[in-house]
């Protein structure tokens, strides 16, 4: 492909047609489902991925030259492999490495946990610190493609030293396969980025109820397309602690795309007036797609001017075959209508958004600038640019995928150390602290759940309080409590967040707060 990054193809001719394989940079091969050829015309695809490529016989340079369609189109040259071609290049992973080369100081687990809006049945692995914790965790959720737990992408497996790092740091870390792929269940194909997204919520469901695992601190972290879904993870549940998007788009989908296609045709030295024209192209496509009432009226109206593109030699015609078809599934659909920033906008939790400088895939200047628009009003929001790195935050030179297999690193240790320096400020700071409740009577059943009993006192347990928030914290506990009178044994400020909880002082140094025809009694 322009710019060097290489895929190799592998053809077999019978008597029936022609059977082959595709190989990608990080060595994974994929069953070509279709492949017909003339002598002067070559296409091939795979369905499952919506992956094309349609090219035409140059016999003059003996290739054949033609567009690769992958969610985006990538010109892509074919010659006859040589030897040396043949030969295994095997790419440093110094980071994997250095984990496999152990010992690691956590433990691992092979997981399942059912997703049962779906019927899905999720496969992935939870990490674990050494100790009895219990321990801030955080669920990773992947982007686009069919990515396993490691989420692994041009021959790096990005989870695993996302996982690694985390671990170390104190953190659990739940990593999972996407629905229809590795060990989990369903249907990939069907599945839209909302359909994604209930996958995470399950996972952050299943994660909260774990031993060892402190509920009140589960946060998710999500990479380009997982960032979309992390941000609505949080805005649907409140109990989500922090969100952490890595490349994360934060503009609608359909102007993501342009400014992709955009970027990613200049990385690979497009000429800027055909840059200009696809781009006005691209934008009238993308409306008409969103704007039709169904699929099949979605797909006519792309075929109609797709045909009128290639008449005014924007679209290439090899490229023309599949590109409507592409363009018109249910996951593009609703990703190109999509926009995350009034989702983003209702996140009140602490939020880390992180983007390279080089990154082509979702551009930091525009992406940026949408997110902190959207987060504005959270206090908590953290926005960062930083210069010199890729989509994968990988210290890069250009941005463009090509390096991505070239560059040894998985991610950059200045990437990782914004992570962490940032979960240590805003969520190992604030560790929750114990405290002793008493009341005038037994506890029901229920509480030694939610709380620890405290041996030999049947009317009084420890409950963990957070520094940020300890009358929000007390007042989740109040439903479990019985009437009367809770006794606390130090001050706790009182913040009033929901109106619900009232605030009335009395003699001494201590609180009187009601809800519900409840009071309790919290001392200094």
């Amino acid at each position: 492909m322009n710019g060097g990054f290489k895929v190799r193809i592998h053809f077999e001719a019978s008597d029936s047609g022609f059977s082959g394989k595709l190989i990608n940079p990080s060595g994974n091969e994929t069953v070509l489902d279709q492949i017909t050829s003339d002598g002067t015309h070559l296409h091939f695809a795979v369905n499952k991925l919506n992956l094309s490529y349609d090219g035409v016989w140059h016999e003059d340079e003996k290739v054949w030259k033609g567009n690769l369609t992958f969610q985006q189109v990538y010109p892509l040259v074919l010659r006859r492999a040589t030897a040396e071609d043949m030969g295994t290049v095997v790419h440093k992973r110094p980071q994997e490495d250095a984990i496999s080369a152990g010992p690691v100081p956590y433990v691992e687990r092979e997981i399942q946990f059912a997703n049962t809006t779906a019927h899905n049945q999720i496969a992935g692995t939870l990490s674990l610190p050494t100790g009895d914790g219990p321990f801030p965790a955080v669920v990773l959720i992947s982007g686009t493609g069919h990515n396993t737990r490691d989420e692994d992408v041009w021959g790096h497996k990005v989870f695993l030293i996302l996982t690694d790092t985390l671990t170390r740091k104190g953190f659990a870390v739940l990593r999972y396969d996407k629905r229809g792929v590795g060990g989990s269940s369903g249907d990939y194909d069907a599945a839209t980025t909302a359909d994604f997204t209930s996958d995470a919520q399950a996972a952050v469901g299943w994660l909260k109820t774990q031993p060892r695992i402190d509920g009140s601190r589960v946060g998710v972290i999500g990479h380009s397309e997982g960032g979309i879904i992390a941000s609505a993870v949080a805005a649907s549940d409140k109990g989500v602690a922090f969100v952490i998007m890595i490349a994360g788009p934060c503009i609608r989908g359909d102007k993501l795309f342009v400014l992709q296609s955009a970027m990613t045709a200049k990385a690979y030295g497009a000429p800027d007036d055909y840059i200009l024209k696809r781009k006005v192209f691209d934008e009238e496509l993308y409306n008409a797609i969103i704007s039709a009432p169904s699929e099949s009226a979605a797909l006519d109206r792309a075929k109609a001017m797709i045909t009128h593109g290639v008449a005014d030699k924007i679209i290439d015609a090899n490229e023309a075959e599949s590109l409507a078809k592409d363009l018109t599934t249910p996951w593009e659909r609703y990703f190109l209508a999509y926009d995350p920033a009034p989702t983003l906008a209702r996140i009140t939790v602490p939020v880390l958004v992180l983007s390279g400088s080089l990154d082509v895939q979702v551009p930091a200047k525009e992406n940026l600038a949408a997110a902190r628009q959207a987060l504005k009003n959270n206090s908590n929001a953290t926005v960062v640019e930083l210069p010199g790195m890729n989509h994968l935050l990988q210290d890069a030179k250009t941005g463009a995928p090509n390096e991505y297999d070239e560059i040894e690193e998985t991610m950059s240790p200045t990437a990782l150390k914004t992570i962490t320096d940032w979960l240590s400020m805003n969520v190992l700071a604030r560790r929750r602290k114990k405290i002793v409740v008493r009341t005038p009577v037994p506890f029901p059943a229920r509480v030694p759940e939610l709380a620890a009993c405290i041996p030999g006192e049947s009317n009084a347990v420890t409950v963990h309080i957070s520094s940020r928030d300890p009358a929000a914290d007390l007042f989740c506990y109040a439903n479990e409590f019985p009437p009367g009178r809770l006794v606390v044994n130090e001050q706790i400020d009182a913040v009033d967040s929901w109106g619900k909880l009232r605030q009335r002082k009395i003699p001494s140094s201590g609180r009187v707060f009601t809800r519900r025809k409840r009071n309790f009694l919290l001392f200094g």
